[in-house]
């Protein structure tokens, strides 16, 4: 009579993946990396000049940077499915690491 009905998406279902799925070692470390390298880019701008504007960038640099580090840090101790107990224990100790440093950074920028 007719033709058959053809599936209406070629391939396979995708199922969104979880949150929890995001929170690999990778990506961890990729936040950490970013977070740690906005740091970094922010004390030398204030090393640099002297100039308000690019000492407020330098601010926002440094601590946008290090909660981006700690939150990434600390997501993946709560979050992560494959971490051990003594690996949550070292994410929240690098948070803290983290957050004293950007802090200090911060007040030292200032």
């Amino acid at each position: 009579m007719g033709q058959p009905m053809q599936p209406p998406y070629p391939g396979a279902m995708y199922y969104p993946q979880s949150m929890e799925g995001m929170l690999t070692r990778r990506n961890v470390f990729a936040a950490n990396a970013v977070g740690l390298a906005g740091m970094y880019l922010g004390a030398l701008l204030a090393l640099a000049s002297a100039d308000r504007n690019v000492l407020g960038l330098a601010h926002f640099l440094v601590i946008s940077g290090g909660f981006l580090a700690a939150l990434a840090s600390l997501l993946g101790a709560l979050g992560g499915k494959k971490t051990t107990d003594l690996q949550n224990v070292g994410l929240m100790i690098w948070a803290g690491l983290v957050l004293i440093a950007s802090l200090t950074l911060f007040a030292w920028v200032g």
